[in-house]
């Protein structure tokens, strides 16, 4: 059988960094990916896909990318099903991202900034929510004060997350 998917598209918000019980970091985003229109309209449609990441690939993303940042994804769709605190069942559908693409460059990216009024760049975002506490590698609060779980399903970050940058290389590929 075969799970996977490849996307283009643009953030629709801030990634937002968090680190599971085990200490994996995880990172959300939703992707607005376009398709062609309808033989009726001549209108663009825009999909908003739920988009997760773990590990390093998260806490890369979470540094360098923000709103609107022109990415690649690669991986597998998912769903998970959980009962909330009313006892009804909740279900989600996201994309399990094992590898994010960076698809403008760093002048792309201040350009684009300063074309929707500024806004900070994405180095300067605290991790984690803000808080001044620091976790494994830097970001965000110790593992053990996180109630989040791991999505069910998840894979926990092993071995299909495949990060093909060198901690000191420049992601933009400009410097």
């Amino acid at each position: 059988m075969i799970n996977n998917v490849v996307l283009v598209g643009r953030l629709g918000n801030d990634p937002e960094l968090s680190y599971v019980q085990s200490g994996s970091a995880l990172c959300k985003f939703r992707l607005a990916v376009s398709r062609p229109p309808r033989r009726d309209s001549n209108e663009e449609e825009t999909d908003w896909l739920n988009i997760v990441c773990w590990d390093r690939t998260a806490e890369n993303v979470n540094q360098y990318l923000d709103k609107g940042a022109l990415v690649g994804i690669e991986g597998r769709i998912q769903s998970r099903s959980w009962e909330r605190e009313d006892g009804s069942r909740a279900y989600a559908v996201e994309i399990n991202a094992y590898r994010v693409h960076f698809l403008e460059s760093r002048k792309e990216a201040e350009a684009r900034r300063a074309a929707q009024g500024g806004g900070r760049p994405p180095q300067q975002r605290p991790q984690g929510g803000g808080g001044s506490q620091q976790g494994p590698q830097g970001g965000g609060p110790p593992p053990q004060q996180q109630t989040q779980q791991a999505p069910q399903g998840n894979q926990g970050g092993g071995p299909d997350i495949d990060w093909t940058m060198d901690e000191d290389e420049d992601p933009f590929g400009d410097q």
